[in-house]
């Protein structure tokens, strides 16, 4: 039976497009390239998981999306925010919190909860089964696990400043660091098309917000590579307060035992390994 792996770079509102990539995995391990990256939006994201599928039959659907799932939270940031800002900060970086106060992204009309209902109405992590799991990452913490920062006067070293859209701390020899390792990555993984088209998007001088969707969406494909060839995961939070899915890490996996051991948490309850 064969797998459909998907990885969905979320706008987070409804006015704005994000980025879709999806391959199927085969029974012998090999896979499907299924095109690259395409500019969608909630809805369109939704028709094209399901016309994969249609045309695919899969046993299982597996969507990494970058978007936060379960926001319950009415105001400042959710635990596993607090949770990753540690190993994100030491490395310059920054997480976005997430709130049901933010109303266009998670308020009660916000189109993540008709993604997540049209496709996963379960929403758990933990859960094996299922016609189509979504599970939430996080590129940045994603870079972090599988060791791709730059090197910097911390030991830590430095995450990539690669967002177009930042101008003043973008960089464009950054922007080629993430293009280059996810085009390895990729290819590694068998999936030479998508390697390719990572290469091309690391060539270009001028990149731009769309580009860096498709790019950030792969980033999430990989993730779910992960997941699908049945690599160990770490699940960082939990389905009441929410939570990410990355790589494990050795580096990754201490630093978070000691954020929690520092935020008076209980570390097995907040990292543990995916699959369990």
């Amino acid at each position: 039976m064969t797998t459909l792996l998907v990885g969905f770079d979320s706008a987070w509102t409804p006015a704005r497009a994000g980025g879709l990539v999806g391959v199927l995995r085969q029974e012998d391990g090999t896979y499907q390239e299924l095109g690259p990256p395409i500019p969608v939006s909630f809805d369109d994201a939704i028709d094209t998981i399901r016309r994969w599928q249609a045309e695919f039959a899969p046993r299982q659907a597996i969507v990494l999306l970058d978007q936060p799932t379960v926001v319950r939270n009415a105001t400042g940031q959710r635990p596993v925010e607090n949770l990753v800002a540690s190993p994100v900060s030491l490395r310059y970086g920054g997480v976005q919190p997430a709130s049901t106060s933010r109303a266009e992204m998670f308020g009660t009309g916000a189109p993540v909860w008709r993604f997540l209902s049209a496709l996963d109405g379960e929403q758990d992590p933990l859960a094996r089964d299922g016609a189509t799991r979504v599970l939430e990452t996080y590129p940045v913490l994603a870079m972090i696990a599988l060791g791709w920062t730059l090197p910097d006067s911390r030991a830590s070293g430095r995450l990539p400043k690669y967002n177009p859209e930042r101008r003043k701390t973008f960089a464009i020899a950054d922007w080629r660091h993430v293009c280059e390792r996810s085009a390895q990555a990729l290819t590694s993984h068998g999936l030479p098309t998508l390697g390719a088209w990572m290469e091309d998007a690391g060539r270009n001088a001028a990149p731009r917000k769309k580009l860096q969707d498709g790019v950030d969406a792969c980033l999430c494909l990989l993730v779910a590579l992960h997941l699908g060839e049945g690599k160990r995961c770490l699940l960082i939070g939990n389905a009441g307060s929410g939570y990410m899915v990355v790589p494990d890490s050795e580096t990754l996996r201490a630093e978070l035992h000691a954020r929690c051991v520092a935020t008076g948490r209980t570390p097995t309850d907040w990292v543990r390994a995916l699959p369990a």
